[in-house]
Protein backbone atom coordinates (compact mmCIF):
# COMPACT_ATOMS: atom_id res chain seq x y z
CA UNK A 1 0.00 0.00 0.00
CA UNK A 2 1.21 2.89 -1.06
CA UNK A 3 -0.17 6.85 0.25
CA UNK A 4 0.81 10.30 -0.91
CA UNK A 5 -0.44 13.44 0.86
CA UNK A 6 0.22 17.29 -0.32
CA UNK A 7 -0.50 20.30 1.37
CA UNK A 8 1.03 23.93 1.40
CA UNK A 9 2.39 25.82 3.98
CA UNK A 10 -0.32 27.30 4.77
CA UNK A 11 -2.73 24.39 4.61
CA UNK A 12 -0.15 22.81 7.09
CA UNK A 13 -0.62 25.23 9.42
CA UNK A 14 -4.48 24.75 9.46
CA UNK A 15 -3.98 20.69 9.32
CA UNK A 16 -6.01 20.77 5.92
CA UNK A 17 -4.24 18.63 3.07
CA UNK A 18 -4.69 19.62 -0.44
CA UNK A 19 -4.77 16.35 -2.22
CA UNK A 20 -3.65 12.95 -2.40
CA UNK A 21 -4.43 9.18 -2.36
CA UNK A 22 -4.10 6.02 -1.13
CA UNK A 23 -2.63 3.06 -3.55
CA UNK A 24 -3.66 -0.83 -3.11
CA UNK A 25 -1.23 -2.88 -5.13
CA UNK A 26 -2.61 -6.30 -5.82
CA UNK A 27 0.11 -9.29 -4.18
CA UNK A 28 0.22 -11.97 -5.95
CA UNK A 29 1.63 -16.09 -5.15
CA UNK A 30 1.92 -17.54 -9.02
CA UNK A 31 3.88 -20.57 -9.98
CA UNK A 32 4.09 -23.03 -13.05
CA UNK A 33 5.73 -26.05 -13.21
CA UNK A 34 7.30 -28.24 -15.74
CA UNK A 35 8.72 -31.40 -15.70
CA UNK A 36 11.09 -33.23 -18.25
CA UNK A 37 12.26 -36.79 -19.37
CA UNK A 38 15.15 -37.38 -20.89
CA UNK A 39 16.63 -40.23 -22.84
CA UNK A 40 20.34 -40.52 -24.66
CA UNK A 41 22.89 -42.97 -25.84
CA UNK A 42 26.22 -42.62 -26.94
CA UNK A 43 26.98 -45.17 -29.98
CA UNK A 44 30.45 -45.84 -31.06
CA UNK A 45 29.40 -47.48 -34.42
CA UNK A 46 32.96 -48.31 -35.50
CA UNK A 47 36.44 -46.55 -35.02
CA UNK A 48 35.28 -43.39 -37.49
CA UNK A 49 31.90 -43.25 -36.81
CA UNK A 50 30.04 -42.03 -33.36
CA UNK A 51 26.41 -40.82 -33.04
CA UNK A 52 24.93 -39.22 -30.21
CA UNK A 53 20.81 -39.74 -29.64
CA UNK A 54 18.93 -39.01 -27.60
CA UNK A 55 14.62 -37.86 -26.73
CA UNK A 56 13.30 -35.55 -24.28
CA UNK A 57 9.78 -35.09 -23.55
CA UNK A 58 8.46 -31.81 -21.55
CA UNK A 59 4.95 -31.54 -19.91
CA UNK A 60 4.52 -27.94 -18.53
CA UNK A 61 1.98 -26.75 -16.12
CA UNK A 62 0.16 -23.70 -16.21
CA UNK A 63 1.00 -20.87 -14.57
CA UNK A 64 -1.85 -20.42 -11.46
CA UNK A 65 -2.03 -18.05 -8.95
CA UNK A 66 -2.81 -19.38 -5.20
CA UNK A 67 -5.97 -17.11 -4.60
CA UNK A 68 -6.98 -17.30 -8.19
CA UNK A 69 -6.17 -13.75 -8.74
CA UNK A 70 -5.94 -13.22 -12.12
CA UNK A 71 -6.99 -12.26 -15.49
CA UNK A 72 -7.72 -15.55 -17.13
CA UNK A 73 -9.23 -15.28 -20.94
CA UNK A 74 -11.91 -13.56 -22.83
CA UNK A 75 -14.99 -14.60 -23.51
CA UNK A 76 -15.79 -13.07 -27.06
CA UNK A 77 -19.68 -14.00 -26.71
CA UNK A 78 -20.54 -12.26 -23.91
CA UNK A 79 -23.28 -9.62 -24.00
CA UNK A 80 -22.70 -6.67 -21.84
CA UNK A 81 -25.79 -5.86 -19.75
CA UNK A 82 -25.81 -2.35 -21.30
CA UNK A 83 -25.35 -3.87 -25.07
CA UNK A 84 -29.84 -3.09 -25.54
CA UNK A 85 -29.58 0.34 -24.35
CA UNK A 86 -26.39 1.19 -26.30
CA UNK A 87 -27.42 -0.47 -29.17
CA UNK A 88 -30.84 1.58 -28.38
CA UNK A 89 -29.00 5.17 -28.36
CA UNK A 90 -26.68 4.20 -31.03
CA UNK A 91 -29.66 3.43 -33.55
CA UNK A 92 -30.69 7.34 -32.95
CA UNK A 93 -27.03 8.28 -34.77
CA UNK A 94 -25.42 5.13 -36.42
CA UNK A 95 -22.14 5.38 -39.03
CA UNK A 96 -23.23 4.16 -41.95
CA UNK A 97 -20.20 1.72 -42.03
CA UNK A 98 -21.82 -0.13 -39.18
CA UNK A 99 -25.64 -0.50 -39.42
CA UNK A 100 -27.84 -0.33 -36.46
CA UNK A 101 -29.15 -3.75 -36.04
CA UNK A 102 -24.97 -4.72 -36.11
CA UNK A 103 -23.51 -3.09 -33.78
CA UNK A 104 -22.74 -4.93 -30.69
CA UNK A 105 -20.99 -4.57 -27.06
CA UNK A 106 -19.67 -7.92 -26.99
CA UNK A 107 -16.39 -9.37 -24.96
CA UNK A 108 -15.56 -9.57 -21.67
CA UNK A 109 -12.71 -10.66 -19.24
CA UNK A 110 -13.03 -13.77 -17.47
CA UNK A 111 -11.09 -14.97 -14.39
CA UNK A 112 -9.67 -17.52 -12.69
CA UNK A 113 -11.46 -20.16 -11.16
CA UNK A 114 -14.97 -17.99 -11.55
CA UNK A 115 -18.23 -18.97 -13.83
CA UNK A 116 -16.83 -22.89 -14.22
CA UNK A 117 -13.08 -21.22 -15.30
CA UNK A 118 -10.78 -23.66 -14.34
CA UNK A 119 -7.77 -22.30 -11.80
CA UNK A 120 -5.13 -23.10 -14.57
CA UNK A 121 -4.78 -19.20 -16.30
CA UNK A 122 -4.62 -21.68 -19.89
CA UNK A 123 -4.43 -24.75 -21.57
CA UNK A 124 -0.90 -26.27 -22.17
CA UNK A 125 0.46 -28.76 -24.87
CA UNK A 126 1.36 -31.88 -24.46
CA UNK A 127 3.04 -33.56 -27.29
CA UNK A 128 6.32 -31.11 -27.08
CA UNK A 129 8.86 -33.87 -27.68
CA UNK A 130 12.36 -33.00 -28.78
CA UNK A 131 14.16 -35.47 -30.71
CA UNK A 132 18.24 -34.63 -31.09
CA UNK A 133 20.90 -36.76 -33.14
CA UNK A 134 24.73 -35.96 -34.08
CA UNK A 135 27.38 -37.26 -35.32
CA UNK A 136 31.29 -37.37 -35.55
CA UNK A 137 33.13 -38.99 -38.66
CA UNK A 138 36.74 -39.56 -38.30
CA UNK A 139 37.94 -39.05 -42.67
CA UNK A 140 41.22 -39.41 -41.81
CA UNK A 141 43.96 -38.88 -38.88
CA UNK A 142 43.43 -34.97 -39.43
CA UNK A 143 40.49 -34.25 -40.43
CA UNK A 144 36.94 -34.69 -38.77
CA UNK A 145 33.25 -33.98 -39.84
CA UNK A 146 30.61 -33.00 -37.29
CA UNK A 147 26.86 -32.19 -37.67
CA UNK A 148 23.72 -32.73 -35.39
CA UNK A 149 19.97 -32.15 -35.28
CA UNK A 150 17.81 -30.89 -32.59
CA UNK A 151 14.17 -29.13 -31.74
CA UNK A 152 13.95 -27.00 -28.55
CA UNK A 153 10.91 -25.84 -26.74
CA UNK A 154 10.60 -22.61 -25.20
CA UNK A 155 8.31 -21.84 -21.94
CA UNK A 156 4.74 -20.52 -21.47
CA UNK A 157 4.53 -19.82 -17.68
CA UNK A 158 6.10 -18.40 -15.07
CA UNK A 159 9.54 -18.09 -16.71
CA UNK A 160 8.18 -15.77 -19.29
CA UNK A 161 5.63 -13.88 -17.74
CA UNK A 162 3.22 -12.96 -14.80
CA UNK A 163 -0.44 -13.30 -14.09
CA UNK A 164 -2.60 -10.24 -14.83
CA UNK A 165 -4.39 -8.53 -11.76
CA UNK A 166 -7.19 -6.32 -13.57
CA UNK A 167 -9.58 -5.39 -11.06
CA UNK A 168 -7.34 -6.66 -8.03
CA UNK A 169 -5.38 -3.13 -7.17
CA UNK A 170 -7.45 -0.16 -6.76
CA UNK A 171 -6.59 3.77 -5.69
CA UNK A 172 -8.30 6.01 -3.46
CA UNK A 173 -8.02 9.75 -4.23
CA UNK A 174 -8.41 12.13 -1.36
CA UNK A 175 -11.90 14.23 -1.67
CA UNK A 176 -10.39 17.56 1.18
CA UNK A 177 -13.76 19.27 -0.21
CA UNK A 178 -16.97 19.14 -2.39
CA UNK A 179 -18.15 22.86 -2.65
CA UNK A 180 -14.40 24.37 -3.67
CA UNK A 181 -13.21 24.88 -0.02
CA UNK A 182 -15.93 26.43 1.73
CA UNK A 183 -16.19 23.46 3.50
CA UNK A 184 -13.26 20.57 4.16
CA UNK A 185 -14.32 17.32 4.78
CA UNK A 186 -10.68 15.76 5.23
CA UNK A 187 -7.83 16.85 7.84
CA UNK A 188 -4.01 15.11 8.18
CA UNK A 189 -4.56 13.87 11.19
CA UNK A 190 -7.68 11.91 10.28
CA UNK A 191 -7.55 11.99 6.39
CA UNK A 192 -9.55 8.99 4.67
CA UNK A 193 -12.49 9.14 6.43
CA UNK A 194 -15.09 7.80 4.13
CA UNK A 195 -12.53 4.72 4.40
CA UNK A 196 -10.87 3.16 1.22
CA UNK A 197 -12.11 2.26 -2.27
CA UNK A 198 -13.17 -1.32 -2.29
CA UNK A 199 -11.16 -4.31 -4.85
CA UNK A 200 -13.59 -5.46 -6.85
CA UNK A 201 -11.54 -8.35 -7.80
CA UNK A 202 -13.13 -10.37 -10.31
CA UNK A 203 -16.57 -9.43 -9.09
CA UNK A 204 -17.65 -7.07 -11.86
CA UNK A 205 -16.82 -9.82 -14.22
CA UNK A 206 -17.49 -9.20 -17.93
CA UNK A 207 -17.44 -5.56 -16.78
CA UNK A 208 -14.46 -5.00 -15.65
CA UNK A 209 -12.60 -2.32 -16.84
CA UNK A 210 -15.04 -1.12 -19.08
CA UNK A 211 -13.48 1.66 -21.40
CA UNK A 212 -10.17 1.39 -20.88
CA UNK A 213 -7.24 -1.55 -22.07
CA UNK A 214 -7.58 -5.01 -21.05
CA UNK A 215 -5.34 -8.17 -21.53
CA UNK A 216 -5.91 -11.44 -21.21
CA UNK A 217 -4.18 -15.12 -21.58
CA UNK A 218 -4.43 -16.98 -24.79
CA UNK A 219 -6.25 -19.94 -23.73
CA UNK A 220 -4.94 -22.23 -26.17
CA UNK A 221 -0.99 -21.34 -26.65
CA UNK A 222 1.09 -23.11 -28.45
CA UNK A 223 4.66 -24.17 -27.01
CA UNK A 224 7.32 -21.97 -29.61
CA UNK A 225 10.12 -23.75 -30.79
CA UNK A 226 13.10 -24.01 -32.35
CA UNK A 227 14.93 -26.64 -34.56
CA UNK A 228 18.50 -26.15 -35.21
CA UNK A 229 21.22 -28.20 -37.11
CA UNK A 230 24.57 -27.58 -38.19
CA UNK A 231 27.38 -29.40 -39.96
CA UNK A 232 31.42 -28.62 -39.61
CA UNK A 233 34.97 -29.94 -40.91
CA UNK A 234 37.93 -29.63 -38.49
CA UNK A 235 41.02 -30.09 -39.59
CA UNK A 236 44.67 -29.84 -37.87
CA UNK A 237 47.04 -28.17 -40.16
CA UNK A 238 50.97 -27.72 -39.89
CA UNK A 239 52.58 -25.58 -37.02
CA UNK A 240 49.85 -27.07 -34.70
CA UNK A 241 47.24 -24.89 -35.97
CA UNK A 242 43.32 -26.03 -35.80
CA UNK A 243 41.28 -24.98 -38.86
CA UNK A 244 37.04 -25.12 -38.56
CA UNK A 245 34.37 -24.47 -41.61
CA UNK A 246 30.90 -25.50 -40.34
CA UNK A 247 27.51 -24.09 -41.21
CA UNK A 248 24.87 -23.45 -38.31
CA UNK A 249 20.75 -23.02 -39.52
CA UNK A 250 18.18 -22.46 -37.03
CA UNK A 251 14.01 -22.26 -37.39
CA UNK A 252 11.85 -20.75 -35.26
CA UNK A 253 7.92 -21.71 -35.53
CA UNK A 254 5.13 -20.70 -33.01
CA UNK A 255 6.63 -17.76 -31.67
CA UNK A 256 4.48 -15.70 -29.60
CA UNK A 257 3.64 -12.07 -30.69
CA UNK A 258 1.67 -9.62 -28.65
CA UNK A 259 -0.83 -7.77 -30.32
CA UNK A 260 -4.32 -5.80 -29.81
CA UNK A 261 -7.27 -7.09 -31.44
CA UNK A 262 -9.20 -4.12 -30.97
CA UNK A 263 -7.40 -2.22 -33.50
CA UNK A 264 -9.25 -0.38 -36.59
CA UNK A 265 -10.32 -2.60 -39.09
CA UNK A 266 -7.95 -2.57 -42.13
CA UNK A 267 -11.23 -1.86 -44.75
CA UNK A 268 -11.60 1.51 -42.61
CA UNK A 269 -8.08 2.97 -43.41
CA UNK A 270 -7.02 4.93 -46.21
CA UNK A 271 -4.80 3.38 -48.88
CA UNK A 272 -3.36 6.79 -50.38
CA UNK A 273 0.11 6.94 -50.12
CA UNK A 274 -0.11 10.44 -49.76
CA UNK A 275 -1.44 12.23 -46.80
CA UNK A 276 -5.78 11.73 -46.70
CA UNK A 277 -6.65 14.23 -44.72
CA UNK A 278 -10.43 13.60 -45.98
CA UNK A 279 -10.54 9.82 -44.07
CA UNK A 280 -7.99 11.13 -41.05
CA UNK A 281 -10.66 13.97 -40.74
CA UNK A 282 -13.96 11.40 -41.33
CA UNK A 283 -12.39 9.06 -38.70
CA UNK A 284 -11.61 11.12 -36.23
CA UNK A 285 -14.67 12.59 -36.63
CA UNK A 286 -16.71 13.15 -32.72
CA UNK A 287 -19.93 11.56 -33.27
CA UNK A 288 -22.71 11.43 -30.17
CA UNK A 289 -21.57 8.59 -28.06
CA UNK A 290 -23.81 5.85 -27.51
CA UNK A 291 -22.49 4.82 -24.12
CA UNK A 292 -22.45 8.33 -22.21
CA UNK A 293 -24.39 8.11 -19.66
CA UNK A 294 -25.08 4.39 -20.00
CA UNK A 295 -21.44 2.58 -19.12
CA UNK A 296 -19.78 2.82 -16.35
CA UNK A 297 -17.45 5.59 -16.26
CA UNK A 298 -14.37 5.04 -18.49
CA UNK A 299 -11.76 7.04 -20.41
CA UNK A 300 -14.44 7.52 -23.37
CA UNK A 301 -17.63 5.78 -22.07
CA UNK A 302 -18.62 9.10 -20.33
CA UNK A 303 -18.36 11.81 -22.79
CA UNK A 304 -21.11 13.23 -24.73
CA UNK A 305 -19.00 12.71 -27.77
CA UNK A 306 -16.37 10.04 -29.28
CA UNK A 307 -14.48 9.77 -32.47
CA UNK A 308 -16.08 7.47 -34.98
CA UNK A 309 -13.21 5.47 -35.03
CA UNK A 310 -13.90 4.21 -31.87
CA UNK A 311 -17.32 3.09 -32.92
CA UNK A 312 -15.59 1.26 -35.92
CA UNK A 313 -13.40 -1.24 -33.81
CA UNK A 314 -14.54 -5.17 -32.88
CA UNK A 315 -14.97 -4.29 -29.14
CA UNK A 316 -16.02 -0.32 -28.84
CA UNK A 317 -16.55 -0.81 -25.52
CA UNK A 318 -12.62 -1.42 -24.59
CA UNK A 319 -9.85 1.34 -25.44
CA UNK A 320 -6.99 -1.93 -26.32
CA UNK A 321 -7.55 -5.37 -25.88
CA UNK A 322 -4.49 -7.35 -25.89
CA UNK A 323 -3.12 -10.98 -25.69
CA UNK A 324 -0.93 -12.69 -27.71
CA UNK A 325 -0.78 -15.61 -30.25
CA UNK A 326 1.58 -17.85 -32.17
CA UNK A 327 2.06 -16.50 -35.85
CA UNK A 328 5.29 -15.61 -35.10
CA UNK A 329 8.37 -17.63 -37.45
CA UNK A 330 12.08 -16.84 -38.07
CA UNK A 331 15.01 -18.48 -39.76
CA UNK A 332 18.72 -17.94 -39.35
CA UNK A 333 22.08 -18.94 -41.88
CA UNK A 334 25.80 -18.83 -40.71
CA UNK A 335 28.81 -19.72 -42.30
CA UNK A 336 31.72 -20.16 -39.51
CA UNK A 337 35.15 -20.08 -40.08
CA UNK A 338 37.80 -20.48 -37.04
CA UNK A 339 41.03 -20.83 -37.16
CA UNK A 340 42.78 -21.68 -33.87
CA UNK A 341 46.84 -22.02 -32.63
CA UNK A 342 47.17 -23.54 -28.89
CA UNK A 343 50.01 -22.29 -26.69
CA UNK A 344 53.13 -23.25 -27.82
CA UNK A 345 56.01 -21.38 -29.07
CA UNK A 346 55.45 -18.60 -26.79
CA UNK A 347 52.13 -17.55 -28.29
CA UNK A 348 48.66 -18.90 -28.84
CA UNK A 349 46.15 -17.36 -31.11
CA UNK A 350 42.00 -17.57 -31.95
CA UNK A 351 40.24 -16.37 -35.19
CA UNK A 352 36.66 -16.95 -36.10
CA UNK A 353 34.92 -15.25 -38.97
CA UNK A 354 30.55 -15.37 -39.08
CA UNK A 355 28.67 -14.68 -42.20
CA UNK A 356 24.87 -14.27 -41.52
CA UNK A 357 21.58 -13.69 -42.02
CA UNK A 358 18.81 -14.09 -39.77
CA UNK A 359 15.03 -13.39 -40.96
CA UNK A 360 11.97 -13.10 -38.91
CA UNK A 361 7.94 -12.54 -38.94
CA UNK A 362 7.43 -11.63 -35.72
CA UNK A 363 5.45 -8.29 -36.07
CA UNK A 364 2.66 -6.47 -37.61
CA UNK A 365 3.50 -3.64 -40.39
CA UNK A 366 -0.31 -2.70 -39.56
CA UNK A 367 -2.07 -3.46 -35.59
CA UNK A 368 -5.10 -5.04 -37.62
CA UNK A 369 -2.95 -7.65 -40.54
CA UNK A 370 -3.87 -10.89 -40.56
CA UNK A 371 -0.04 -11.77 -40.16
CA UNK A 372 2.97 -10.63 -39.28
CA UNK A 373 5.68 -9.19 -41.51
CA UNK A 374 8.90 -10.64 -42.69
CA UNK A 375 11.65 -8.50 -42.40
CA UNK A 376 15.42 -8.83 -41.33
CA UNK A 377 15.71 -9.18 -37.60
CA UNK A 378 16.80 -6.48 -35.37
CA UNK A 379 18.91 -8.93 -33.97
CA UNK A 380 20.98 -9.74 -37.15
CA UNK A 381 24.41 -9.12 -37.67
CA UNK A 382 25.85 -10.35 -40.75
CA UNK A 383 29.46 -9.72 -40.43
CA UNK A 384 31.27 -10.91 -36.75
CA UNK A 385 35.21 -11.14 -36.55
CA UNK A 386 36.39 -11.82 -33.54
CA UNK A 387 40.56 -12.48 -33.53
CA UNK A 388 42.58 -12.53 -30.64
CA UNK A 389 46.61 -13.91 -29.21
CA UNK A 390 48.86 -13.57 -26.29
CA UNK A 391 52.07 -13.65 -27.54
CA UNK A 392 55.03 -13.94 -24.29
CA UNK A 393 57.92 -12.04 -24.95
CA UNK A 394 61.21 -14.47 -25.08
CA UNK A 395 63.49 -12.52 -22.82
CA UNK A 396 64.96 -14.30 -19.79
CA UNK A 397 65.30 -17.73 -17.74
CA UNK A 398 64.29 -20.80 -20.43
CA UNK A 399 63.96 -18.15 -23.23
CA UNK A 400 66.06 -17.83 -26.36
CA UNK A 401 67.02 -14.49 -24.90
CA UNK A 402 68.82 -12.73 -22.47
CA UNK A 403 68.46 -16.23 -21.20
CA UNK A 404 72.36 -16.24 -19.11
CA UNK A 405 71.77 -12.48 -17.66
CA UNK A 406 72.35 -12.44 -13.92
CA UNK A 407 69.42 -12.99 -11.65
CA UNK A 408 68.51 -9.43 -10.67
CA UNK A 409 68.03 -8.48 -14.44
CA UNK A 410 66.35 -12.07 -15.26
CA UNK A 411 63.23 -10.56 -13.01
CA UNK A 412 63.09 -7.79 -14.35
CA UNK A 413 63.39 -8.75 -18.41
CA UNK A 414 61.45 -12.23 -18.31
CA UNK A 415 57.35 -12.90 -17.70
CA UNK A 416 56.05 -10.75 -19.87
CA UNK A 417 53.29 -10.81 -21.99
CA UNK A 418 51.02 -9.39 -24.49
CA UNK A 419 47.33 -9.96 -25.30
CA UNK A 420 44.99 -8.41 -27.39
CA UNK A 421 41.29 -9.09 -28.81
CA UNK A 422 40.15 -7.35 -31.54
CA UNK A 423 35.89 -7.51 -32.22
CA UNK A 424 34.42 -6.38 -35.43
CA UNK A 425 30.76 -6.07 -35.75
CA UNK A 426 27.63 -5.30 -38.03
CA UNK A 427 25.82 -2.60 -37.21
CA UNK A 428 21.92 -3.40 -36.28
CA UNK A 429 18.93 -2.36 -38.73
CA UNK A 430 17.67 0.70 -38.41
CA UNK A 431 14.01 0.63 -37.29
CA UNK A 432 11.40 2.93 -39.52
CA UNK A 433 7.77 4.49 -38.87
CA UNK A 434 5.31 5.20 -41.26
CA UNK A 435 7.31 7.54 -43.49
CA UNK A 436 6.40 8.77 -47.29
CA UNK A 437 9.24 7.88 -49.09
CA UNK A 438 9.50 8.33 -52.76
CA UNK A 439 12.45 7.77 -54.52
CA UNK A 440 15.28 4.34 -54.77
CA UNK A 441 15.47 3.34 -50.95
CA UNK A 442 19.09 2.11 -52.09
CA UNK A 443 20.00 6.08 -52.63
CA UNK A 444 19.21 6.05 -48.55
CA UNK A 445 22.56 4.54 -47.52
CA UNK A 446 25.50 6.88 -47.27
CA UNK A 447 29.11 5.59 -47.59
CA UNK A 448 30.58 4.92 -44.72
CA UNK A 449 33.39 7.23 -45.05
CA UNK A 450 30.49 9.97 -45.22
CA UNK A 451 28.17 9.36 -42.32
CA UNK A 452 28.48 11.78 -39.72
CA UNK A 453 26.66 12.08 -36.27
CA UNK A 454 25.07 14.93 -38.15
CA UNK A 455 24.63 13.14 -41.18
CA UNK A 456 23.81 9.05 -40.64
CA UNK A 457 21.68 8.95 -44.05
CA UNK A 458 20.53 10.64 -47.04
CA UNK A 459 17.78 12.81 -45.97
CA UNK A 460 17.10 14.44 -49.75
CA UNK A 461 16.68 10.67 -50.74
CA UNK A 462 12.87 11.42 -51.40
CA UNK A 463 11.62 11.66 -48.29
CA UNK A 464 8.81 14.14 -47.55
CA UNK A 465 9.53 16.19 -44.62
CA UNK A 466 6.34 18.13 -44.55
CA UNK A 467 4.54 18.39 -41.62
CA UNK A 468 1.12 18.88 -42.67
CA UNK A 469 1.70 15.73 -45.36
CA UNK A 470 2.59 13.18 -42.88
CA UNK A 471 0.68 10.38 -42.87
CA UNK A 472 -1.97 9.15 -40.18
CA UNK A 473 -5.33 6.62 -40.27
CA UNK A 474 -3.32 4.40 -43.61
CA UNK A 475 -2.78 1.10 -44.30
CA UNK A 476 1.15 1.28 -43.64
CA UNK A 477 3.20 -0.21 -46.28
CA UNK A 478 6.67 1.70 -46.44
CA UNK A 479 8.84 -1.78 -44.39
CA UNK A 480 9.77 -1.68 -40.92
CA UNK A 481 13.68 -1.91 -41.39
CA UNK A 482 15.95 -3.03 -44.41
CA UNK A 483 19.12 -4.69 -44.23
CA UNK A 484 21.36 -2.28 -46.25
CA UNK A 485 20.70 0.89 -43.64
CA UNK A 486 22.21 -0.17 -40.36
CA UNK A 487 22.85 2.04 -37.01
CA UNK A 488 26.83 2.08 -36.26
CA UNK A 489 29.02 -0.76 -35.94
CA UNK A 490 31.82 -2.78 -33.31
CA UNK A 491 34.97 -1.46 -34.36
CA UNK A 492 36.56 -2.86 -30.95
CA UNK A 493 39.97 -2.95 -29.75
CA UNK A 494 41.59 -4.39 -26.08
CA UNK A 495 45.32 -4.36 -25.17
CA UNK A 496 46.64 -5.89 -22.25
CA UNK A 497 50.34 -6.33 -20.97
CA UNK A 498 51.15 -8.60 -18.03
CA UNK A 499 54.41 -9.34 -16.20
CA UNK A 500 54.78 -12.28 -13.66
CA UNK A 501 57.57 -12.39 -11.50
CA UNK A 502 58.16 -15.36 -9.37
CA UNK A 503 59.34 -15.19 -5.86
CA UNK A 504 60.40 -18.63 -4.91
CA UNK A 505 58.67 -21.88 -6.34
CA UNK A 506 55.19 -20.95 -4.80
CA UNK A 507 54.83 -17.17 -4.83
CA UNK A 508 53.97 -15.35 -7.56
CA UNK A 509 53.85 -11.56 -8.06
CA UNK A 510 51.54 -10.60 -10.83
CA UNK A 511 51.27 -7.10 -12.48
CA UNK A 512 48.12 -6.28 -15.07
CA UNK A 513 48.00 -3.46 -17.27
CA UNK A 514 44.81 -3.51 -19.54
CA UNK A 515 43.55 -1.01 -21.87
CA UNK A 516 39.92 -1.74 -22.55
CA UNK A 517 38.71 0.48 -26.12
CA UNK A 518 42.21 0.70 -26.61
CA UNK A 519 42.11 3.22 -29.54
CA UNK A 520 38.55 5.35 -28.07
CA UNK A 521 36.24 4.33 -31.12
CA UNK A 522 33.30 5.40 -30.05
CA UNK A 523 29.50 2.92 -30.79
CA UNK A 524 26.89 5.23 -31.50
CA UNK A 525 24.00 4.59 -29.88
CA UNK A 526 21.71 2.52 -32.59
CA UNK A 527 18.55 4.26 -30.66
CA UNK A 528 18.81 7.55 -31.38
CA UNK A 529 19.41 8.10 -34.95
CA UNK A 530 16.57 10.30 -35.33
CA UNK A 531 14.17 8.78 -38.29
CA UNK A 532 11.23 11.40 -38.10
CA UNK A 533 11.58 12.96 -41.67
CA UNK A 534 9.43 16.02 -40.52
CA UNK A 535 11.75 16.53 -37.44
CA UNK A 536 14.40 19.19 -37.96
CA UNK A 537 17.38 16.75 -36.68
CA UNK A 538 16.00 13.87 -39.21
CA UNK A 539 19.07 11.81 -39.81
CA UNK A 540 21.26 12.79 -37.07
CA UNK A 541 22.62 10.81 -34.11
CA UNK A 542 21.17 12.30 -31.15
CA UNK A 543 22.65 11.44 -28.01
CA UNK A 544 24.86 13.30 -25.98
CA UNK A 545 27.15 9.74 -25.23
CA UNK A 546 28.26 7.02 -26.68
CA UNK A 547 26.67 3.67 -26.19
CA UNK A 548 29.99 1.72 -25.79
CA UNK A 549 32.41 2.73 -22.72
CA UNK A 550 35.58 5.13 -23.71
CA UNK A 551 38.51 4.02 -23.50
CA UNK A 552 39.49 2.67 -19.97
CA UNK A 553 42.94 1.85 -18.17
CA UNK A 554 43.10 -0.94 -16.16
CA UNK A 555 46.14 -1.54 -13.28
CA UNK A 556 46.15 -4.76 -11.38
CA UNK A 557 48.64 -5.82 -9.14
CA UNK A 558 48.62 -9.50 -7.24
CA UNK A 559 50.41 -11.72 -4.98
CA UNK A 560 49.62 -15.43 -5.35
CA UNK A 561 50.73 -17.67 -3.13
Amino acid sequence: MATYLGFSFAAFLLGIPSSGNINQPASYAEQSTTWGLFVHDDWRVNSKLTLNIGLRWELEGALTERFNRSVSGFDFNAVQPIEAAVKAKYALNPTPEIPAEQFRARGGLTFAGVGGESRALYNTPKKNFMPRIGFAYKLNDKTVARGGYGVFFGFLGQRRGDVIQSGFSTTTPLNVTLNNGLNFIETLSNPFQGGLNAIPGASEGIQTFLGRSVTFFNQNPLSPYMQRWQLSLQRELPGGFMAELGYVGNRGTHIEITRNINATPIQYLSSSPTRDQTRISYLSQNVRNPFAGIAPPGLFLSGANIARERLLRPYPHFDAVNTTNNDGYSWYHSMHLSMEKRFSKGYTLQASYTFSKFMEAISYLNAADPLPTEVISDMDRPHRLAVSGIFELPFGKGRRLLHDINPISSHLVSGWQVSGIYTFQSGPPLNWGNVIFNGDVKNIRLPGDQQTTQRWINVDAGFNRVSSQQLASNVRTFPLRFGFLRADKINNFDIGIIKKTFIGEKKELQFRGELLNAFNHPLLFTTQINLTPQNAAFGQVTAGTQENYPRRVQLTLKFIF
